[in-house]
């Protein structure tokens, strides 16, 4: 149930998201840049929902929203988004750290961490910030690089839900599939376009000769405002060509008529005046996002680049520092597209090279994400392996499977049949995502796959070992299976210096609860939460405290049960795991034990909440249990009409299940009638002998005591028989198990003895 790993030594920390903060560095005004007062001053006084500036690229987009920070006073969340954030985990984590750092002065930070993995991200982040907080702008720039729907639902979410004090604010070079009807047709929504975002006669003007120092006469100017069309990255490439142009008017007068004929022409003109061994860093350093000088050494093989990125700043040449050390920087993503273009053109043998380094630059300053997309991209599928071998665990109890999947599907096929050890890592990632036959192949694949592949992720002592915990933690409806699982992992984990010592003592308590065991369940539990707890494994803490509720609800003290459920779930909240399958479950085991305890009002909405995680997941009796629990609270508050389809859901699901586990039993004992079945099957031969004892005049401590169980059982056992018979009193459930013939041939004296 639990899937968190125990890390090989004690002192290795509890994986984070792996923020960099140069993403979150606000965009500066460059020397030279022309102050768009027009659009800064609309910007500035519209105050819509959302602002959504979308342009093709050297249009000025990150430039604008600069200078509208500059003159704007309320306080800016900035978020530089890139190719890795197509993920809600990454995206999330982001936008959460940003708002962090400006509402309130950034002095309530820390409630914003750990938001990114709530169930419901786009609401806990509003919930944080208060209506009469300062108003801010959250800025996204460079929104096109994001893919993922769900991104694009739960920001959408996130505007519809933010209070009028937080405005959004995208840059794009597309239109963002953004459900924006409703706020266009409010006017919460402000657009601006390529032929806003065009400069006008009078800055074209301004850019090349006041702030360029070009001193051309009007004609000239005209003619370079028609030709570019107002497009700022064509004037400024066109500015850079006429430095080394020995007649002004005849270049002008030559160059291309569209931006696309600009762009070629007026690279070839740029690139040809470079010095060649700066041409040739600026190509080589062009096929990474963004880049520091230990980088460029490792990707150029030279040393000196922090100092050549520092001149190339100083120059002007379409370079932004990304932090205030000035130590990041990135180019205009005009020219590195251009760049990148021209290496591939010039040395398309290099790029693999150069890409590599790259990566291993990445993987050895603890970067995965830019590792494995450098590593994938040079063809080095074994570094990749390798990297996503060692990080995806980590990426998993961050709930980051959008990632995962990702990388996954940008390896060849083949590549992952012929390596054990992604086949291990799409089985766990298929698994998580409840595609559980793909999980179930991969491990096939991986079972077949040659072991000279390389060492198994994250120290499995042997895929042996591997298939037993993927079997024990993804049961399905095999529930003999899985204790049979969990049994050989915890033979093969238990006793070593194991990743997973922790893990297998948890899916072993997990096993036996799941087979009714839950005696037996108790030891391996409790040593399974005290070791996590220890060594902050807080997924294992949750699931161990979790099941082990529901241990003490079946064979001890309600009270406790609930205690315990309740640390399970305040421990994911507190340490950032809330959303995940484990904190769903958790959720579902408090829910049950407060509708057991008569308390349905307060049940709901944990097990609202859990029930669509838990069905991501694909377990059926966990699905089963929650439908049951959450349609037994419906209807004992009288919602019948929505309590009934979750209860024939659930009784279909039980009908279909053929584990012969002794939770399966009782399961099918709770459970309404499906097809086929009628309420009479549910009534187990113990609770009918409370029924039997009760309706002879036994009080339930004179049953108890007849039939040598504990009170709390025999109130456990009333309770049941009052929702299996639709009754709620004594009277009713006798006349009802009367109906259905159940008392026909039973006596107080037939009651069979203890054991």
């Amino acid at each position: 149930m639990s899937r968190a790993r125990e890390p090989a030594r004690p002192a290795r920390p509890r994986p984070g998201p792996g923020i960099q903060s140069t993403k979150l560095h606000a965009g500066r005004v460059r020397k030279g840049t022309v102050r768009r007062e027009r659009l800064t001053s609309l910007l500035a006084s519209a105050r819509p929902a959302l602002a959504l500036i979308t342009a093709p690229a050297g249009f000025g987009k990150t430039s604008l929203l600069a200078d509208w920070s500059d003159v704007d006073p309320r306080p800016f969340a900035w978020v530089a988004i890139d190719v890795q954030d197509n993920d809600p985990i990454v995206l999330w984590s982001y936008i959460a750290a940003a708002l962090g750092r400006v509402v309130e002065g950034g002095r309530r930070a820390a409630a914003f961490e750990g938001l990114a993995r709530e169930p419901d991200p786009a609401a806990a982040v509003t919930a944080e910030i208060d209506a009469d907080d300062e108003e801010c702008v959250l800025v996204l720039d460079d929104y096109h690089l994001v893919e993922n729907d769900e991104c694009h639902e739960s920001l959408m979410r996130f505007v519809e839900l933010s209070p009028p004090n937080v405005e959004v604010a995208i840059a794009s070079r597309t239109d963002p599939p953004l459900s924006v009807a409703r706020l266009r047709a409010t006017g919460e929504l402000l657009e601006l376009r390529a032929t806003d975002l065009q400069f006008a006669p009078d800055e074209t003007e301004e850019l090349l000769n006041d702030r360029l120092q070009l001193h051309l006469d009007p004609e000239t100017v005209g003619i370079l405002h028609e030709r570019t069309e107002g497009w700022a990255a064509g004037l400024y490439l066109a500015y850079l060509s006429m430095q080394v142009s020995s007649d002004r008017r005849a270049f002008v007068e030559t160059f291309g008529a569209s931006n696309r004929h600009v762009v070629d022409y007026l690279t070839e003109q740029v690139l040809i005046a470079l010095d060649p061994g700066l041409l040739r860093f600026m190509l080589s350093t062009s096929i990474v996002d963004s880049v520091c000088g230990s980088l460029a050494d490792a990707i150029t093989g030279e040393s000196g680049s922090g100092q050549r990125l520092a001149e190339l700043e100083r120059a002007n040449v379409f370079i932004t520092p990304l932090d205030e050390r000035r130590e990041w920087y990135r180019y205009h993503h005009l020219l590195a597209e251009l760049l990148m273009l021209e290496l591939e053109r010039r040395q398309p043998d290099s790029v693999p090279l150069l890409r590599q380094r790259a990566a291993r630059w990445y993987a050895e300053h603890g970067l995965p994400d830019r590792a494995v997309r450098h590593a994938i991209a040079a063809g080095d599928l074994d570094l990749a392996a390798v990297v996503i071998s060692e990080h995806y665990l980590q990426l998993l109890e961050l709930g980051r499977t959008a990632t995962l999947l990702g990388w996954l599907e940008s390896m060849p096929p083949d590549a992952i049949e012929a390596d054990r050890r992604l086949g291990v890592v799409k089985a766990w990632t298929m698994h998580f995502l409840g595609r559980h036959e793909e999980g179930n192949a991969a491990l096939a694949g991986a079972i077949a796959a040659p072991a000279s592949t390389g060492p198994l992720p994250d120290g499995a002592s042997s895929i042996d070992s591997t298939a037993a915990l993927i079997g024990a933690a993804f049961p399905g409806d095999d529930v003999g299976r899985m204790l049979a699982s969990a049994r050989r992992a915890f033979e093969l984990e238990a006793s070593r210096d194991s990743p997973w010592r922790t893990t297998v003592h948890v899916l072993l308590g997990f096993g036996l609860v799941r087979s009714g065991r839950f005696e037996e369940a108790r030891e391996p539990l409790r040593v399974g939460a005290d070791l996590a707890t220890g060594l902050g494994l807080w997924m294992d803490a949750v699931g161990a405290r979790s099941l082990l509720g529901r241990v003490e609800l079946e064979t001890g003290d309600a009270e406790v049960a609930e205690q315990l459920a309740r640390e399970a779930v305040a421990l994911a909240e507190d340490h950032g795991i809330a959303g995940t399958p484990t904190y769903a479950y958790g959720l579902s085991i408090l829910g049950l034990i407060l509708v057991r305890a008569g308390r349905p009002i307060e049940a709901i909405d944990d097990l609202t909440s859990a029930l669509p995680v838990v069905r991501a997941l694909g377990e059926p009796l966990s699905i089963a249990e929650t439908l049951l629990a959450l349609g037994q609270a419906l209807r004992a508050v009288g919602r019948r009409r929505e309590a009934v389809p979750l209860l024939r859901e659930a009784g279909a699901i039980v009908d279909s299940l053929h584990d012969p586990g002794e939770a399966l039993l009782a399961l099918r004992r709770w459970a309404p009638a499906g097809r086929g079945r009628r309420a009479s099957d549910q009534v187990s031969p113990r609770e009918l002998e409370v029924l039997v004892a009760m309706a002879a005049g036994a009080s339930k401590r004179e049953a108890a005591e007849q039939l040598y169980v504990s009170y709390n059982t025999v109130h456990s056992h009333v309770r049941s028989l009052y929702q299996k018979l639709d009754a709620h009193s004594l009277a009713e459930a006798v006349a009802r198990a009367h109906q259905l013939g159940l008392m026909d041939n039973s006596t107080p004296d037939a009651r069979k003895s203890p054991g």
